[in-house]
C-alpha cells in the first residue's frame, strides 16, 4: 500500500494535466476562430480599422493562419496601405496558394501600387498583378472578377508589359458565358478601348438592364461614361433617378455635381450636391471629403468666388496632402487672385 497510493495519486494528476492541457488547446482555438469570424463579421461591415487591430492581434499569435493573413491583404488595401497589403497577401498564397481570391486580391494590390514610382518599375509591378489574376483564373474558372481584372489590363497595358487586345477579347467572350451582367461590362471595356462609341453604349445599356447588384455598378458605368462624352444633362438624369430611388447613394449624388462642373452649368446646383455630400461620412472607395472640398472648390472658381474656392482647395490639401491634383487646382487658382 505504501508504494501503491503514490503512483495512484501522480496518475490522476497526471490525467488531470493532460484533460486541463486538451481543455486549453481546444479553448485556444475556439478563441483563434471566434477572432477570425470578429474579423470576418468587421471586414463585412466596412469597419476596416477595427478589424485591422483584430486579425493583426490574431496573426501576430496565430502567424500561419492563411485566412486572417488574406484578411488583412484585403484591409491594407482599402486602407491604402499598398506595401502592407502585398506583404500579408504574399503570405496568404504561400500559405494556400489554392484559394482563387486570395491571387485575386494580391493582383489588385500590385496593379494599385504599379501606379507608384518609376514607368520600369510600374511595368514590374503591373505584370505580377496579371499573374497573380491568371493564377486566379485557373484555381477558379468562373471567377468573373479575376476574368474582368485581366480583360482590362489586356487592353490597357502595352506588349511589353503583357497586354494584348485578342487574349482581351477571349476573356469577354467566357465571361459572358458565365455572367451576362459581367459580360456586358467586359464588352464595354473592349469596344471602348476600341473606340467604337456606338457598340459601347449598347453594352452599357445592357449591363443597366441586367444589373440587381446593390452596387449599382451598370449604372455607375453608364453615367461616367456619358460624362466622358460630354453628354453631361444625360448623366445628370442617370444619377438623378439612381440617387431618387436609392437616397443613400450619395455617389450619384457626388457624380450629379461632377457631371454640373465638368459641364460648366448649374453651379448652384452643384453646390448644393455636394455640400450635402459633405454631410456624410462616405463609405469606403466612395469619393473622399477631401475629393469633395476640391469640387466645390471648383465650384466656387467657376463662379468667380475666389476667397471661397480657396478655403474649399486648402481644406482638400489639408485632409489629403499627398493628390497632386488637389495642390495644382490651387495653385492654379492662387494665380487667379
Amino acid at each position: 500500500m505504501s508504494t501503491y497510493l503514490p503512483q495512484t495519486r501522480f496518475k490522476n494528476l497526471a490525467l488531470v494535466l493532460f484533460i486541463s492541457a486538451g481543455l486549453l488547446f481546444v479553448r485556444t482555438i475556439q478563441s483563434e476562430n471566434l477572432n477570425l469570424e470578429k474579423g470576418k463579421r468587421l471586414v463585412e461591415q466596412e469597419e476596416y480599422e477595427q478589424a485591422k487591430e483584430v486579425l493583426l492581434e490574431m496573426v501576430e499569435k496565430e502567424p500561419e493562419n492563411a485566412e486572417a493573413n488574406f484578411l488583412l491583404c484585403k484591409v491594407f488595401l482599402i486602407l491604402d496601405d499598398h506595401d502592407k497589403s502585398i506583404k500579408y497577401g504574399k503570405k496568404a498564397v504561400k500559405l494556400d496558394a489554392s484559394v482563387s481570391d486570395y491571387h485575386l486580391w494580391l493582383g489588385r494590390a500590385h496593379a494599385t501600387q504599379a501606379q507608384k514610382g518609376s514607368k520600369l518599375k510600374a511595368i514590374f509591378r503591373a505584370r505580377r498583378a496579371k499573374k497573380e489574376w491568371e493564377k486566379a483564373v485557373f484555381l477558379d474558372s468562373i471567377n468573373v472578377n479575376a476574368r474582368l481584372y485581366l480583360v482590362q489590363y489586356l487592353l490597357m497595358a502595352p506588349g511589353i508589359a503583357g497586354g494584348d487586345k485578342k487574349k482581351a477579347k477571349k476573356q469577354a467572350e467566357i465571361i459572358q458565358g458565365i455572367d451576362s451582367l459581367f459580360g456586358a461590362i467586359a464588352w464595354s471595356f473592349y469596344w471602348q478601348n476600341k473606340k467604337n462609341t456606338v457598340k459601347t453604349e449598347s453594352y452599357l445599356k445592357e449591363a443597366v438592364r441586367l444589373d440587381t447588384t446593390s452596387d449599382h455598378i451598370g449604372t455607375y458605368l453608364w453615367g461616367i461614361f456619358l460624362q466622358g462624352q460630354k453628354r453631361y444633362h444625360q448623366a445628370v438624369e442617370v444619377f438623378e433617378e439612381l440617387f431618387r430611388k436609392h437616397p443613400d447613394e450619395m455617389v450619384a449624388l457626388y457624380q450629379v455635381g461632377r457631371a454640373y462642373v465638368l459641364a460648366e452649368d448649374s453651379l448652384d446646383k452643384a453646390e448644393k450636391c455636394f455640400k450635402r455630400y459633405l454631410q456624410v461620412e462616405p463609405k469606403r472607395n466612395a469619393p473622399s471629403w477631401a475629393a469633395a472640398h476640391w469640387r466645390l472648390g471648383m465650384v466656387y472658381d467657376l463662379q468667380g468666388k475666389r476667397d471661397l474656392a480657396m478655403a474649399e482647395l486648402e481644406e482638400a490639401v489639408r485632409l489629403d496632402p499627398k493628390s497632386k491634383e488637389f495642390k495644382q487646382t490651387l495653385k492654379k487658382v492662387k494665380k487667379k487672385k
